[in-house]
């Protein structure tokens, strides 16, 4: 048996519908390169910060060495965690209109063997636990990796066993 192959004519809808899930996934792709440079960021200035605070105290641990050690990186996190939330909400959006564009043609232009662009649980929570997940995901592992060494470091600082 021969299939027929059924030639994909788009509508005005259908050409809007493509230039905005490009446009999409080009902002999709900025935010991802985003967060990876928001990690990089913090490192650096992690060290450099803690490197001067250091210098400044005459080689001598201080505690405004640990205040900042927990500074820098929570707020980076922070940072992180608003472009992870809107990432996450722009791939829904992607989700959305591929099925729209899925229900307008009765050919399976849009059909992908690997699924949705974004699991449906993930858009489909209401906005507290959108917003923890934001917050507590496998991409934030360097946060809570920076942020438990500097708690760990600073409570034995202050049990004097390092200083």
């Amino acid at each position: 048996m021969t299939e027929s192959i059924i030639e994909y004519k788009k509508s005005f809808e259908d050409e809007l519908d493509w230039n905005l899930l490009d446009q999409l996934h080009k902002v999709v792709l900025q935010i991802s390169t985003f967060c990876f440079r928001t990690k990089q960021i913090c490192l650096t200035i992690e060290f450099v910060v803690i490197g001067l605070l250091i210098k400044f105290t005459d080689n001598k641990l201080d505690e405004a060495i640990f205040v900042a050690g927990l500074a820098i990186p929570f707020c980076f996190w922070f940072l992180d965690g608003i472009a992870y939330f809107y990432q996450v909400k722009l791939r829904g959006v992607m989700d959305n209109i591929r099925d729209q564009l899925h229900k307008r043609n009765s050919t399976s232009i849009v059909a992908d063997k690997h699924g949705k662009v974004i699991e449906q649980t993930r858009i489909n929570r209401s906005q507290l636990p959108k917003i923890i997940s934001s917050f507590v995901n496998h991409s934030m592992w360097l946060y809570y990796f920076l942020l438990g060494a500097d708690i760990i470091l600073w409570l034995l600082f202050r049990k004097g066993i390092i200083g």
